[in-house]
């Protein structure tokens, strides 16, 4: 298996310098959002961006309130060797972005005409994801297939390239939206994994807007196997050429470790999960990392209480049953836990009300 890094010049500015990035004054920044056109706009990535197998990568811009900013990154799995890569086999990723990525087709919390919608007058960065390495990647491999494939031991490449993806919308972001009140930084799946990280960049380059983070169904994973496919990928690297992450520790570096660094980095900011405590795709991934006899409602509990010791004020809508995601779900407008609609909770957490955690009861006694 080899590896190759992608631009890590280019990759060290756009990330690391996040909180140094370009301001653009209020005129030009509030000029060029209202130059786009109703409605959604696809934007090229630019160089350096990619997909998986060497595709264009785009992203999507919806103008709206220049104070109120929503940037969302998209889920669709993930993969770390020659079988779940492969996409002459099974591959457990999607692998480029196309028609089904418009972010027109989706509803939920993207459902911008439904009046229930807290998020329907905000402007909108949405972060389509296709390099299978939840957004933090900066690595291209090559990887021989397995078995299973149509042509058994061929090599190939991946481009996990996801953070210059990642950046590359970013830093359109901070030009065109200049003054933000508030920015919600969220993401399903695949991507609600790295959604502190980028939560914590938004509040140190906005640093007057009020940030609240969101990660919808990513908080179970916990494997011993993490850290490595983190590295293989590049993550790690990404992460370290930020000095706020560079003491994560590469042996033991897994997803509670990302909340507590970046509410450290950004101390103001609110940092929020949701879950299905039987959620059945971060079962099939816990599976395919090695984890088979754990319940996945015992990995996410003690997974949130690790991220609690470092961020007290975490709060978490934790729901029965096995559905994946919430976000682009119809169900984000009549899921009721404990008596609360998620979609009252998250539209509390976007006005600053305090509110509380729903749904422990749906995790194990003594592992909350």
């Amino acid at each position: 298996m080899n590896f190759r890094f992608i631009a890590p010049l280019r990759l060290a500015l756009l990330i690391v310098a996040g909180c140094a990035a370009p301001r653009a004054t209020g005129d030009h920044g509030a000029s060029a959002l209202a130059a786009l056109a109703p409605g959604w706009t696809k934007i090229d990535g630019g160089a350096g961006t990619d997909c998986a197998l060497n595709t264009p990568f785009a992203f999507y811009a919806h103008p709206g309130n220049p104070r109120r900013l929503m940037i969302y990154f998209q889920g669709g799995g993930a993969c770390w060797n020659g079988e779940n890569c492969d996409v002459e086999g099974h591959p457990t990723f999607d692998q480029r972005v196309d028609s089904t990525d418009d972010p027109a087709r989706m509803r939920g919390i993207l459902s911008l005409a439904n009046a229930d919608n807290p998020v329907r007058a905000y402007t909108i960065v949405f972060v389509p994801y296709c390099t299978a390495d939840t957004f933090l990647g900066s690595r291209t491999v090559t990887y021989t297939s397995g078995a299973d494939s149509k042509h058994p031991h061929r090599t190939f490449e991946i481009h996990h390239v996801g953070a210059i993806n990642a950046a590359s919308a970013m830093q359109w972001a901070y030009a065109h939206v200049p003054d933000p009140e508030i920015v919600f930084v969220t993401g399903s799946s695949a991507g609600a994994i790295p959604s502190p990280v980028y939560a914590a960049q938004a509040a140190r380059h906005w640093r007057k807007a009020r940030v609240v983070q969101l990660g919808d169904a990513g908080g179970g994973y916990r494997a011993p196997e993490i850290p490595v496919l983190l590295s293989r990928s590049g993550t790690i690297a990404t992460l370290r050429r930020d000095p706020a992450y560079r003491a994560l520790d590469s042996l033991t570096i897994a997803h509670p470790a990302l909340y507590v660094v970046s509410a450290r980095e950004a101390p103001r900011a609110t940092f929020a999960e949701y879950n299905a405590a039987e959620d059945s795709v971060q079962i099939g991934f816990q599976t395919a990392l090695g984890v088979k006899d754990v319940p996945l409602a015992r990995t996410l509990a003690e997974n949130l209480a690790e991220i609690r010791r470092g961020v007290p004020r975490l709060r978490t809508y934790t729901a029965p049953g096995y559905v994946h995601t919430i976000l682009l779900r119809p169900q984000f407008y009549m899921l009721m836990v404990d008596g609360v609609r998620i979609r009252d909770w998250v539209a509390d957490l976007l006005d600053g009300k305090t509110v509380g955690d729903v749904g422990n009861s749906n995790l194990p006694e003594g592992a909350r």
